[in-house]
């Protein structure tokens, strides 16, 4: 099962992708080199979830599909988003600045299905020694809300997916 934080680092890194945004997951240091430009790494650096109605249960809804009704549960989350900028020596803190401007523009313009951007700021640039690149770190403060079904023939609860985005088939790869 895949965690509600990772849905919402997914799904930042999918739209900072499709935006033009050169955009990794965060953590991993030996990426950055490979980068001729600025590269923008996401990752989560606060979380906290609580229910959406009793027990998490928001209700039922008809499922065209299956011809019945299907229990729906939901989860709401507050999440603050590590975007850290790191651009090459040759491109200095100019670099950092310009991707995490573009970074703001894509989340902000056209923010991710299931996501409610918040407040969007950054640091100074500063040259990183582990690194050898130009750091900036920059987080954004947004909601999220999952929701889940229940399924049919087994009674178990399905995996919470971003509201907004389409169910996935639980046996899918």
């Amino acid at each position: 099962m895949t965690s509600g934080v990772e849905l919402v680092r997914q799904a930042v890194l999918n739209r900072l992708r499709a935006q033009g945004v050169q955009a990794e997951a965060a953590y991993s240091r030996e990426w950055a080199g490979r980068y001729q430009g600025a590269v923008v790494a996401v990752g989560v650096r606060g979380f906290a979830s609580t229910s959406a109605g009793l027990g998490s249960y928001l209700g039922a809804a008809w499922d065209q599909e299956a011809g019945t009704d299907r229990e729906i549960y939901g989860r709401q989350a507050e999440l603050t988003l590590a975007l850290d900028a790191y651009a090459p020596r040759e491109a200095g803190a100019a670099g950092c600045l310009a991707a995490l401007e573009a970074a703001h523009d894509a989340l902000t313009a056209s923010p991710a299905a299931g996501l409610r951007p918040g407040r969007m700021d950054w640091g100074e640039a500063r040259f990183d020694i582990d690194s050898g690149m130009f750091l900036q770190r920059g987080s954004l403060q947004c909601g999220a809300f999952f929701v889940a079904s229940v399924e049919a023939e087994t009674g178990l609860l399905l995996d919470f997916r971003l509201k907004g985005v389409p169910w996935i088939e639980r046996n899918s790869t």
